[in-house]
């Protein structure tokens, strides 16, 4: 089964509100938040490649010691942690003051990959920067959207140069200690799990939740003990594999995300799924109508009239 979430070490307690920080991705578009990091320690803020996870790890405890009684750094941190609480609260925003009725009614947005820092790689290129950047404005913008996705152990491959000038592949795994995302649990406190039918079994699906400012983006996970081996490795890597993994991972992505929100009792007003990938998306919810005794005809138009591609 996969790790557990990110760690961050024991901080002096004037500086607790430094973790929240750094655990929701908020902070990656917000310039007080990368410069009261960057202050910090400006070499490892760049050695870590601006994560703000890795940094609190790996800074000295003598310099934590030393902000804890710096009122300049503490008074800047407060404000900062206010300006993350008013953008979760989503007062004044545009949304909930132009449609305050809609508030409770999200947008369930499905992707193949989302573009929100590269201390999570989970995207490749332009769908993954549009996806991420569509998440961080609807957090702006007060748009109650829920995002869907997979959580890839691996990555997105990365390539290095030979002396030689030949290509080769190498892994970019990820490290979930370096991450901000929670693992999702039912009532008694085991990992919430979901299944789908593949290849005349169930296949089982856990799921973490990232969060983007005050948007949940929330990650299937197929690396659990209770699938095959060759069913754990369907959330490895993004784009591997030929067209009977691509769409067996698509499955994942729309049939478990579907079920997913569902489980968590989350009731969209929209579905968006952006690009072919999430497709399966419609087709469960069209299963899912015609199970409870909609006519096939009906629940078609049902989940046209709520859905956007």
């Amino acid at each position: 089964m996969t790790a557990s979430g990110p760690r961050i070490p024991p901080l002096p307690e004037p500086l607790g509100d430094l973790a929240t920080l750094a655990t929701n991705l908020w902070w990656s578009w917000s310039r007080d938040a990368r410069n009261l990091f960057y202050s910090i320690d400006k070499l490892l803020w760049h050695r870590t490649r601006h994560n703000p996870i890795a940094l609190l790890q790996r800074v000295e405890p003598a310099r934590l010691l030393e902000l804890a009684a710096d009122q300049e750094f503490l008074q800047r941190l407060g404000h900062v942690r206010s300006q993350l609480e008013r953008a979760l609260s989503c007062d004044g925003t545009w949304f909930r003051s132009t449609y305050p009725e809609l508030a409770s009614r999200p947008v369930a947005y499905f992707c193949a990959e989302f573009g929100l820092h590269n201390s999570v790689p989970i995207y490749s290129g332009g769908l993954g920067v549009l996806a991420g950047d569509h998440c961080k404005a609807a957090s702006d913008l007060g748009i109650p959207l829920v995002a869907v996705g997979l959580l890839y152990q691996r990555g997105f491959f990365g390539q290095r140069v030979q002396p030689n000038g030949r290509q080769e592949e190498a892994d970019d795994p990820l490290d979930h200690a370096l991450i901000p995302q929670t693992r999702l649990r039912d009532e008694s406190g085991q990992p919430l799990v979901v299944t789908v039918p593949l290849s005349g079994r169930d296949l089982h699906i856990g799921a973490w939740r990232m969060m983007v400012g005050s948007v949940p983006v929330y990650l299937l996970d197929t690396n659990l003990d209770a699938n095959d081996p060759e069913h754990r490795d369907l959330s490895f890597r993004l784009y591997s594999g030929g067209p009977d993994m691509r769409i067996r991972q698509e499955w994942v992505l729309g049939v478990g995300g579907a079920r997913l929100l569902d489980k968590l009792g989350i009731e969209p007003a929209a579905w968006h799924a952006n690009e072919g990938h999430a497709a399966f998306m419609l087709v469960e919810r069209t299963r899912a109508l015609v199970a409870k005794g909609l006519p096939l005809g009906e629940a078609v138009d049902q989940i046209r009239a709520s859905s956007t591609f």
